[in-house]
């Protein structure tokens, strides 16, 4: 970038020391040559500005997509409100995070405009690892534990009033709602 950048400016330096030099017929040839180098400039710099759009663009399409994954994940069977199913030793779905990770991971977010919706993500990030962790350990106990006790125990835990459920289903709507998120939602069930 930075000698394509520099090699352009040299060239136009040349070019217009030229066409101020030149006379004659060919006096326009340095200021055609001028206005191509802008052209190529100009180029460049919407060129990246065009790619930035649409990695950014892309990033939230698949984090709204893995979102409403964990949604679905959130309101299945295992975590459904109000479900009394009887005790049994299970392995529960976990939150994914791919596309969280990686558009937190790639800098694909602009600092300023995103500074809130990076936040909430690194926040939603944070929870959900937290989640998973806790549904490991919890999975381990139910199976290594041998008590229909302990089972009963989860099920309250995991659905009980302000439990880890409530507060991912809370943190998820309130990603969810975030412009850039909402938008992108938009555009993926209009194209839909």
């Amino acid at each position: 970038m930075v000698v394509t950048a520099g090699s352009l400016a040299v060239a136009f330096v040349i070019s217009a020391v030229w066409w101020r030099r030149s006379a004659g017929p060919s006096r326009f040839e340095p200021a055609v040559q001028i206005l191509g180098l802008l052209g190529g400039i100009t180029g460049i710099v919407a060129e990246r500005w065009a790619a930035n759009r649409e990695r950014r663009a892309e990033a939230l399409q698949a984090i709204g997509e893995e979102l409403q994954d964990n949604r679905k994940i959130l309101t299945s069977p295992p975590f459904a409100v109000g479900t009394t199913r009887p005790a049994r030793r299970q392995v529960y779905p976990r939150m994914n995070l791919s596309a969280v990770n990686a558009a937190l991971s790639s800098a694909v977010l602009s600092p300023r405009r995103d500074e809130t919706l990076a936040g909430l993500l690194h926040d939603w990030r944070n929870e959900a690892e937290i989640f998973n962790h806790q549904l490991s350990l919890a999975e381990i106990l139910a199976f290594t534990n041998g008590s229909d006790e302990v089972l009963r125990d989860l099920h309250q835990g995991l659905h009980s009033a302000d439990g880890p459920l409530e507060r991912m289903q809370e943190q998820l709507d309130a990603l969810m709602s975030t412009p850039p998120l909402a938008t992108a939602g938009l555009r993926r069930r209009n194209a839909s």
